[in-house]
């Protein structure tokens, strides 16, 4: 899944990107969106603003700070202070997602409560 182009980020950023890690910044958001508002066909005309935009902070994120993004070791150290590392997300993506856009004024963020709101579905009857 792909919610920007090279050209998208270039243009913000200014900086040369990768395919792969376009589609790896993407999945990542996307594991924070509810299932309710989960699309899996949003691609880069379809994608959300908000969501799109937390894409490309998390990719601009990952890619300043140097985060791998597959972490085969699974913990980051740095002189004496070892850290366990699952994944790193930047807190303004996650403040994108969460303050959502003008079709999802709520936000998309999945907090896990309450569980109707965000995994909960509509039934007929």
């Amino acid at each position: 899944m792909t919610f920007f182009t090279t050209q998208e980020y270039n243009a913000k950023y200014g900086t040369q990107v990768q395919n792969y890690q376009i589609e790896m910044a993407c999945e990542m958001i996307y594991s924070h969106v509810g299932t309710r508002y989960r699309n899996p066909n949003w691609d880069t005309t379809s994608c959300p603003t908000a969501v799109k935009n937390a894409s490309m902070e998390q990719l601009r994120f990952m890619l300043e700070y140097q985060i791998p993004f597959l972490d085969n070791r699974g913990s980051i150290e740095a002189g004496a202070m070892k850290s366990d590392l699952k994944t790193d997300y930047s807190t303004l993506a996650l403040r994108m997602l969460s303050n959502g856009d003008e079709n999802c004024p709520n936000g998309y963020l999945y907090r896990g409560n309450p569980i109707n709101y965000n995994m909960g579905m509509n039934l007929p009857f």
